[in-house]
């Protein structure tokens, strides 16, 4: 069982200046890796202005991270790859894999924002029915991916062509020729990226979604799920089709929920009704800001219709404890549910995010103190043989 910590610098209220913000996730960091959290996961996010999640270079972030903490590992959730030159993030990321000593984890996504994507690489455009983001993503992937493993790395493809044509490579007289660089014009023909991931072959990579598409895709390019909303039968839909699409690709069927990751609203306190106190406002601003986003089917089963008017009636903390999307109350409750859901679905893998906007910096050590004495020894006991496998 994996227990992370997804992090998100949030400041609500704005009593603390964003200098304080990056000292309490430093402070916050620490804490998680003294408790025994496996990975701490920051995400990507441009020009937030309301106090949500301030993030615009996760990997700069981890690189200090990485220097203040000694176990916990370090993941990107995730780095919006359309809107990165592709070799330039690649070395971003080797670099941080050396100054943490291999302790980098990393998902691909492709933005999820408008002013993110459209202000950073409008030719990732998302929503005008076009298939350039997904084009994007797949030939940035496979670049990253190229660079980190080849001694002689070349490209040709719809965007990029490595190396540029007719580049000269000079190069030290001392030095030794890299065997394969260049032609007999001295023009490049290959070259190699210094250093690579200290990680071999690379780090481990993950992708983020929520969709059967997402899912699927996943698994045919070798990247670990990690989803957010997919709750019920919706989740055990996705996890079914990436066992069955992993099965098609590699001839072998993994458990049920194996490599997946499944992220939670999450706070522990010492009573239930503490823990709703201190969270309802923000879950419940939260819930509304998502449905005037994506709509409240997102945070649906299966079998449930949108358009039915009782599911808006319903008080949002409800509706949300009900179908599984907090991990919210005192240790006994937590726990409970989230074995629950780990044997039901063959979790292996939780993320759980305890700083969302609205809930102080010093709820959140509690919290995170609570969840390690209280909800992880329970989680750890797990035995894979108690873990659905259809």
């Amino acid at each position: 069982m994996k227990l992370d910590l997804l992090y998100a610098l949030t400041n609500r209220s704005g009593a603390l200046s964003w200098h304080e913000v990056l000292q309490q996730t430093r402070r916050h960091a620490v804490l998680a890796d003294e408790l025994g959290f496996d990975r701490i996961w920051l995400g990507e996010h441009h020009f937030d202005v309301d106090g949500t999640d301030a993030s615009p270079n996760p990997i700069m972030l981890a690189t200090d991270l990485a220097a203040r903490t000694e176990r916990i590992r370090l993941g990107m959730a995730a780095v919006s790859l359309t809107l990165w030159h592709p070799l330039r993030v690649a070395e971003d990321l080797a670099l941080l894999d050396h100054f943490s000593g291999g302790r980098l984890d990393v998902a691909f996504g492709r933005g999820i924002l408008p002013i993110e994507v459209m202000n950073l690489n409008p030719a990732a455009n998302r929503w005008n029915g076009s298939d350039n983001s997904r084009a994007i993503f797949a030939e940035n992937l496979e670049i990253v991916r190229k660079i980190w493993t080849d001694d002689k790395f070349s490209w040709r493809g719809p965007r990029y062509t490595f190396p540029e044509p007719g580049t000269k490579f000079i190069h030290s007289p001392g030095a030794p020729m890299p065997d394969g660089w260049v032609d007999a014009n001295d023009e490049l023909v290959a070259f190699g990226m210094t250093p690579q991931p200290l990680q071999k072959p690379t780090p481990p990579q993950f992708a983020v979604t929520e969709s059967m598409e997402g899912f699927r895709g996943a698994a045919h390019t070798d990247l670990k799920p990690i989803t957010w909303y997919p709750t019920g039968q919706v989740l055990r839909n996705l996890l079914d089709a990436y066992r069955a699409e992993r099965e098609a690709v590699t001839g072998q069927a993994p458990a049920l929920g194996e490599d997946v990751g499944v992220l939670r609203l999450t706070y522990v306190a010492d009573t239930d009704e503490e823990a709703r106190r201190i969270t309802e406002a923000s879950v419940v601003e939260f819930f509304e800001l998502v449905c005037r986003v994506r709509g409240i089917g997102v945070w649906l089963d299966a079998d449930e219709d949108p358009a039915d008017p009782r599911y808006r009636a319903m008080d949002p903390f409800d509706l949300l404890m009900e179908r599984d999307h907090l991990m919210i109350g005192s240790p006994q409750s937590v726990s409970e549910r989230m074995c629950r859901l780990s044997r039901s679905h063959g979790i292996q893998n939780w993320l759980v995010q305890m700083g969302f906007p609205g809930v102080a910096h010093s709820d959140v050590d509690r919290s995170l103190e609570l969840f390690a004495s209280g909800v992880m020894p329970e989680l750890r006991k797990i035995e894979p043989a108690t873990l659905a496998t259809r």
